[in-house]
């Protein structure tokens, strides 16, 4: 038995079941708008292309069940070169993602949300959203568009936005023998731009590196590097791989987000951090935002109200977003320096270190450092 049409009157169309899509649904139906939710894919929540850790207070603001939680975590250890390591508090969870955003799109269903897995968006004209399914198209028409479609964002395109500045990351799940009880973040100057994770989830760990896009191709090699500096320091006793996963990282987030009656969220709208990669929290923040917004503007016939989603967002996060965005220029330009203090230049750019926030209220950032010796 076929799906039926889903041709009708909606008020506002999401494009992406993820944590910012389903949010974003949810928020709006249960503010009396009439919502379709589209995903690409045939299964939510799969392929997981995530490191899965999300400080703990996530749960202010997404509804999710404890079977959601693979870990609990209380701190996080950052490793610099020559065996240096500092420790900050970091409560968190370590998620199954999978389920968790299934779950989510469940709680936006039960909401009144409609739901349709299989339909890709292709096209946005004036009479609406172009989705194709089981090799058919048809033309969905509504009042707002909210694009939650990932870094690669397809409504990102459609509407003229400039590709996001991105990261390449790798991830394999590993077993683990022991339990381990942080979450470990590997800095290293082969790592251009990014770090070496190490997040534990109860019998697997997930263990990964992102660095810039353009020395995606060396990844594969980096990410046995680093697997090996792992085995050597006793963090595993053996690899043995039971999932290999990667993908794209947005790391700026000073572009249009709002475009007529487009919204963009999540990472399609550059909401992870600029320097850690962190995008689940912010994205179920703006999510939520853009949701209630775009139901408020439907409900007043108004759509000059979702210029208030720039505004919310902005309160929200926008600051932290907008100084990682010149903490990643700063640490991209100064990486390769050979006159920069490798060790310096982390702890100026790492949000674990007070000296990330020295510069907090100093635009144009410091010139860069000088160099001084230290262990290797």
């Amino acid at each position: 038995m076929g799906e039926a049409s889903l041709a009708g009157s909606y008020d506002i169309v999401v494009i992406g079941a993820g944590p910012a899509g389903s949010s974003a649904a949810q928020a709006a139906s249960q503010r009396g708008a009439k919502v379709l939710l589209i995903d690409r894919r045939q299964r939510l929540g799969i392929p997981v292309q995530c490191a899965e850790f999300v400080p703990q207070w996530i749960s202010r603001q997404a509804s999710f069940s404890p079977a959601c939680i693979m870990q609990r975590v209380e701190k996080m250890v950052t490793h610099l070169p020559g065996s240096i390591t500092y420790e900050m508090k970091s409560p968190g969870y370590m998620l199954d993602r999978s389920l968790f955003d299934k779950e989510l799109a469940a709680s936006a269903v039960l909401s009144g949300v409609r739901i349709s897995i299989g339909s890709k968006a292709i096209g946005l004209s004036t009479e609406g959203l172009i989705v194709e399914r089981s090799s058919k198209k048809e033309t969905i028409p509504s009042k707002v568009f909210i694009g939650a479609d990932g870094a690669s964002s397809a409504v990102a395109r459609f509407v003229g936005r400039n590709s996001l500045r991105t990261l390449a990351a790798l991830q394999y799940e590993v077993i683990l023998s022991e339990f381990q009880s942080s979450v470990d973040v590997y800095f290293h100057k082969d790592y251009e731009g990014g770090y070496g994770w190490f997040f534990p989830k109860g019998k697997t760990a997930n263990v990964g590196i992102g660095i810039v896009s353009s020395k995606a191709s060396r990844l594969p090699d980096l990410l046995e590097h680093f697997l090996d500096i792992l085995r050597r320091s006793r963090k595993l006793k053996e690899i043995q791989i039971v999932s290999k996963t990667g993908g794209l990282i947005p790391c700026e987030s000073d572009q249009r987000r709002l475009f007529k009656n487009v919204l963009l969220v999540g990472d399609a709208a550059g909401h992870a951090h600029p320097i850690t990669g962190a995008g689940i929290f912010n994205a179920v923040m703006a999510g939520l935002i853009a949701g209630r917004i775009a139901a408020k503007a439907v409900e007043t016939e108004d759509l000059r109200y979702l210029a208030q989603y720039e505004i919310e967002c902005q309160e929200a996060f926008g600051e932290s977003l907008s100084y990682g965005t010149l903490k990643r220029k700063f640490l991209e330009e100064n990486w390769n320096r050979p006159e920069v203090d490798f060790e310096e230049l982390i702890r100026k750019t790492w949000v674990g270190f007070k000296e990330y926030y020295q510069d907090r209220r100093k635009i144009p950032l410091p010139s860069p450092l000088p160099s001084r010796k230290c262990a290797s």
